[in-house]
């Protein structure tokens, strides 16, 4: 019958990885820089190169190319793991560990990157509302 649903290991990695990320940035932030934007490249580098070698290995076909038989990685560990991790991308085999991972990383580097920003943005706005109020008090208070 197929799937019900569409399913994504890396999108669902990725989008899984932002909550635990937000936590923890939310624990350290005080203690932790802001992510320079170098270093949300190196954080989606692992996915794009994944994701790219995944389309140009579909040239040769949905199944027939070497991201799906991964013969080279099979050739790099000298076969030492079983045959069902190298080839397709069923549960646990290494195109499965590989989306969720990169998916992950990406995740974690858009979250770190972001949620420095959008605090500055709450509290560059938190001033100026506080601006405003005690301006509104100073006009109250004149025309009294």
């Amino acid at each position: 019958m197929g799937w019900k649903v569409a399913w994504s290991d890396r999108m669902v990695s990725l989008f899984t990885s932002i909550l635990p990320t937000a936590v923890i940035w939310w624990a350290l932030r005080k203690r932790v820089q802001k992510l320079p934007w170098w270093g949300l490249v190196l954080f989606l580098l692992p996915m794009a190169v994944d994701g790219t070698t995944h389309l140009l290995s579909d040239f040769a076909g949905i199944g027939l190319g070497f991201r799906d038989t991964n013969t080279w990685l099979a050739v790099i560990t000298n076969q030492s793991l079983p045959n069902w991790f190298y080839a397709g991308d069923a549960w646990g085999s290494f195109n499965s560990i590989a989306r969720l991972v990169t998916g992950a990383l990406s995740g974690i580097g858009v979250g770190w990157f972001l949620f420095p920003l959008v605090e500055e943005t709450f509290q560059d706005s938190i001033h100026y509302l506080e601006y405003k109020q005690r301006y509104a008090a100073f006009l109250a208070s004149q025309n009294e």
